[in-house]
């Protein structure tokens, strides 16, 4: 089995919700990288060059879809997987999501077990 690579970029503007992303993540010994909206988060992305980008969706300054377009458009960066991670279940975020292409797509609240597999599933993907 290939070795995964651990190192995560987390966007949430909720605080709260953010950090318990991030304690989970730390728990099961992923190097994480916090970010409190899309702005920090692809200043973040071209410093750090994390393995995995885990966005919220409804963020200010940039969202998460901005994000993703950014992040598309550097060629340093354009390789990372992005998974977004919202309280919208409305099935044309959805769509949209997939039609940009990314990755999982995780509805919050969301278990610590779920949170878990997805990144494991998304970070055994990478090639």
């Amino acid at each position: 089995m290939k070795k995964m690579k651990n190192n995560i970029l987390v966007v949430e503007d909720t605080s709260a919700v953010r950090e318990e992303i991030c304690d989970i993540l730390k728990m099961e010994g992923f190097n994480v990288t916090e970010a409190e909206n899309g702005k920090q988060g692809l200043k973040l992305a071209q410093i750090v060059k994390p393995n995995l980008i885990l966005s919220d969706i409804v963020m200010p300054e940039m969202n998460g879809f901005e994000l993703y377009e950014k992040i598309q458009e550097n060629s340093e960066i354009n390789n990372i997987p992005v998974v977004f991670l919202s309280a919208k279940a409305d099935k044309n975020i959805l769509k949209k999501a997939k039609e940009m292409g990314t990755g999982e797509y995780i509805i919050k609240p969301v278990s610590p077990d779920t949170l878990i597999k997805t990144i494991k599933k998304e970070l055994i993907s990478i090639k």
